[in-house]
C-alpha cells in the first residue's frame, strides 16, 4: 500500500509522478515562494534560521551542497502482513549531492543520491536506491518561465509500498524508472496560465520473493498534459478552471487506458492565516480494450495551509487518482482502483532549531472490478533538531492500520505495523 511522504508537500504534476520510494523534499503549497512575499509568512517546515543553513561549495557560478545521512531504526512488521510477520533492527546510509546555479536569473540543477539500507535479522530484505536527475528554468520574461525535469531511478518497492497491496511482497521487488517533464507559467495582468507535459517510464524486476513474476500489467509508460487558466480576484486570491488528459501504455495491452480531468478550483497566496488550493471537478479513466471496467465520477484535490500561531502551521491535504491493480477473484483478473488520500499535519516550531511534528494520514481503495475496499491508517511524529548548520538530527515514529474486507482471500491481509526511526543528516 502506498506510503505517505511526511517530509514535505508535493505540488502539481509533478506530484503523480513521486515514487513512494523517495521522500519528497519541502516544497511551499504556493507556486511562489512564501518568502519571496513575506518572510514572516512562511510555514514552519519553509523557513530555517540563517544560521543554520548549510554553506555549500561554490565551484564557478554553481554551488554544490553535499549531504550524507545516517539512519538507524526499528520495524516491527517489514513484511507488512499478518501470517509471516518478521521484525528488525534496519541501517540506512545516504549520501547525496545537489548542485544548484547561483545566478540572478534563470535556475539549473543536477542532483543525485545513493541509499542503502540493510536488515539485522533478514539479509534478502536489504535494498539499495540510487537516482540522479537535473532541473531547470528558463526565466523568458518577469512574467512567463519555462521549466522541466529530467530523471532516472534504480528503486526498491518494499512490503507495504505496493500500490494496491496484491503482490504479497516479502522481499524488496528492484525496478527502473525515468520520468521527465516540461512546464510554464505566464501572467498576463490578472489572468494567469501554467501548463505542462510529463512523461513516465517503469521496468520492474521479473522475480518476486525468489520465484518468476508477472508485472507486465504495470510496466510501461504513461503521459499526461495539464494546463490551468486562473484570474486573480485580488492579489491573494484566484479562481481557476483547468483540465488534463493522461494515457496508459503498458506491456500488457489489457492494462491500456486513458483518462481525462476538468477541475475548477480556488488558490490562495501567502496570507496572514492561510494558503494553498482546492479544487473538485470530474474524471473519466476508459480501459483501451474494454478488458477492465471504466471509472468515472467526482474527483478533488487540495493543498492548505493554515497559520495558527507565528509558531504553529497545520496542512490539509486531499486527492484522488485511478490505479490498476492485477488482483484475481471469482476467476477474474485485474481491476480499475479509484484512490483517495487525505492527511492532516501540524508543525510547531518549539524553537528556532527544534520543530515538533504529527500526522495523521487517510487512505480509501475502492475496486471497480470487485466489492473490495481497502482502509489504511496511519499516525506519526517527529522531532527534528538542527543541531547547527552542519548537522540535523531527526527522530520518527508511526503506526500504520491497513484493513480490507478481503482478509485472508487471495492474499490480501489485515495488518498493523510500528516504525521508529533516528538518525542525523549532515551537510556543508
Amino acid at each position: 500500500m502506498m506510503r505517505f511522504p511526511h517530509t514535505g508537500l508535493v505540488l502539481g504534476m509533478m506530484t503523480l509522478f513521486a515514487s513512494h520510494a523517495v521522500r519528497a523534499d519541502d516544497v511551499a503549497p504556493s507556486y511562489r515562494p512564501a518568502v519571496e512575499v513575506d518572510p514572516a509568512r512562511a510555514a514552519v517546515l519553509d523557513r530555517q534560521p540563517v544560521n543554520y543553513l548549510p554553506l555549500g561549495v561554490p565551484i564557478g557560478s554553481f554551488v554544490l551542497f553535499p549531504t550524507l545521512k545516517l539512519e538507524t531504526g526499528y520495524d516491527t512488521n517489514i513484511t507488512a502482513a499478518n501470517s509471516n510477520e518478521k521484525e528488525s533492527w534496519l541501517f540506512t546510509v545516504r549520501p547525496a549531492f545537489d548542485l544548484q546555479s547561483d545566478w540572478t536569473r534563470h535556475f539549473l540543477a543536477v542532483d543525485g543520491y545513493f541509499e542503502s539500507t540493510s536488515y539485522a535479522r533478514y539479509s534478502n530484505a536489504d535494498y539499495e536506491n540510487y537516482a540522479a536527475g537535473a532541473r531547470g528554468r528558463i526565466d523568458v520574461t518577469s512574467d512567463f518561465t519555462i521549466g522541466g525535469y529530467a530523471r532516472y531511478a534504480h528503486l526498491n518497492e518494499l512490503p507495504g509500498d505496493d500500490e494496491t497491496n496484491v503482490n504479497n511482497l516479502g522481499d524488496p521487488l528492484p525496478y527502473e524508472q525515468v520520468t521527465a517533464g516540461a512546464s510554464f507559467d505566464k501572467q498576463f495582468n490578472r489572468l494567469w496560465t501554467t501548463g505542462g507535459f510529463d512523461f513516465r517510464y517503469r521496468d520492474y524486476d521479473d522475480w518476486l520473493n525468489g520465484a518468476p513474476s508477472d508485472q507486465s500489467y504495470r510496466d510501461g509508460s504513461d503521459y499526461k498534459f495539464a494546463g490551468r487558466v486562473g484570474y486573480e480576484l485580488s492579489p491573494l486570491t484566484s479562481v481557476f478552471v483547468g483540465g488534463s488528459y493522461h494515457w496508459f501504455d503498458m506491456q500488457d495491452s489489457d492494462y491500456n487506458a486513458y483518462e481525462y480531468k476538468v477541475i475548477t478550483g480556488l488558490k490562495i497566496e501567502p496570507s496572514r492565516l492561510t494558503r494553498g488550493e482546492a479544487f473538485i471537478g470530474y474524471y473519466d479513466w476508459t480501459s483501451d480494450s474494454g478488458y477492465l471496467s471504466g471509472s468515472s465520477g467526482l474527483t478533488f484535490g487540495a493543498n492548505l495551509q493554515w497559520f495558527l500561531s507565528p509558531l504553529l502551521t497545520a496542512t490539509f491535504t486531499a486527492g484522488q487518482q485511478v490505479i490498476t491493480s492485477n488482483y484475481e477473484f471469482a476467476g477474474f483478473t485485474g481491476s480499475a482502483v479509484v484512490s483517495s488520500t487525505a492527511s492532516v499535519r501540524l508543525d510547531y516550531e518549539f524553537r528556532r532549531n527544534i520543530v515538533i511534528s504529527g500526522w495523521i494520514d487517510y487512505l480509501n481503495q475502492d475496486y471497480d472490478e470487485f466489492p473490495r475496499v481497502d482502509n489504511q491508517y496511519e499516525i506519526g511524529a517527529e522531532l527534528r533538531y538542527s543541531i547547527n548548520r552542519f548537522a540535523t538530527a531527526k527522530i520518527n515514529y508511526s503506526y500504520t492500520d491497513f484493513d480490507t474486507n478481503f482478509n485472508n482471500i487471495n492474499g490480501a491481509e489485515n495488518y498493523i505495523r510500528n516504525l521508529v526511526l533516528a538518525g542525523v543528516t549532515f551537510a556543508y
